[in-house]
């Protein structure tokens, strides 16, 4: 059995926290909250209440001494982050995360492991593609692309990126960068097709996705593999255009074709951000190549046909 740390199991965290427990691992998880707390408890995560961005250090009540026990027999075995990119009321974007990273250095340190360097850990960090910032029409992005955030989340990614890079040694952390995910419960816009409600986006610039269970797969066999890199995109690989993805909803729904509009443009800012950020195709050759895994949902028609009956 191995222990498991998450920081931010939410959508897709609480995905890869279930496949860590069927195979009998160990899994703890920080939330602020003790109602999300009570949640994790019963899914059978052990929570631990602490905002990593307080500046405090965790309170030292049971879980947290649990936690530390388990840490005095061996180091965790993986430390996922996978906390939200939203802005964060009161902090600068640049240090949404930075800040909580270095509180959770403090932390794990503080348990007298001495530096993280040290702790035979396995850290991912979930990034977004969102870093790339602004490219062609339809250009094709990966790994060696150039870096240009421009919004706030993305912003606190990169940020995030670089603070990994000078605590974590390479052959101990991986970086994933994902492309938009959907799944349950998050089918973008399927709502106001069926509704006929116009779509204010560029319908011939792309798309570039990943189901929520096929990034948790990503994330699971790569926490425990040595790894050939230490960054990596992760897509489907079939980015499609707005216009077909659309299109396709309408085609299961059976509802009229989507309306389309051009983007609204109150700012040249905002619509530079926008057709920045939404016109790019991601390259996934490298985690694809690496991982093999076979995904269950290898692109967004097999996506959309399994969700959108439940949706």
């Amino acid at each position: 059995m191995k222990t498991r740390l998450i920081v931010g199991c939410g959508y897709v965290g609480q995905r890869v926290a279930r496949k860590w427990l069927r195979i009998g691992d160990s899994v703890f998880a920080f939330t602020r909250s003790q109602t999300r707390a009570q949640e994790l408890l019963e899914a059978g995560i052990q929570p631990i209440v602490w905002d990593w961005l307080s500046g405090e250090s965790p309170e030292p009540d049971s879980m947290w001494s649990l936690f530390e026990e388990s840490m005095r027999e061996s180091p965790v075995a993986s430390i996922l982050v996978a906390v939200s990119h939203a802005p964060f009321p009161g902090i600068p974007h640049l240090e949404t995360h930075t800040r909580g990273l270095e509180s959770l250095r403090v932390a794990l340190e503080g348990m007298g492991h001495g530096a993280l360097h040290v702790l035979d850990t396995k850290w991912t960090y979930l990034s977004t593609t969102g870093v790339y910032g602004s490219s062609e029409a339809g250009e094709w992005v990966d790994e060696r692309s150039a870096i240009g955030p421009q919004r706030p989340g993305s912003l606190a990614a990169w940020e995030g990126e670089k603070w990994m890079s000078r605590f974590i040694p390479a052959d101990r952390r991986i970086v994933l960068r994902p492309v938009g995910i959907y799944g349950p419960e998050r089918v973008p816009r399927w709502q106001s097709i069926r509704d006929q409600v116009a779509l204010e986006v560029e319908p011939d610039s792309y798309l570039n996705l990943i189901h929520v269970d096929d990034l948790a797969s990503t994330i699971f066999a790569s926490a425990d593999r040595q790894m050939t890199h230490s960054l990596y995109c992760v897509s489907d690989g079939e980015p499609v255009q707005r216009r077909d993805y659309y299109e396709f909803i309408s085609q299961l729904g059976n509802w009229p074709k989507p309306i389309f509009l051009p983007p609204a443009s109150s700012s040249a800012t905002k619509s530079v951000v926008s057709r920045s950020d939404g016109n790019k195709r991601i390259r996934s050759d490298r985690i694809h190549s690496e991982l093999k895994i076979e995904y269950a949902y290898p692109n967004y028609r097999e996506g959309l046909k399994a969700l959108l009956p439940s949706a």
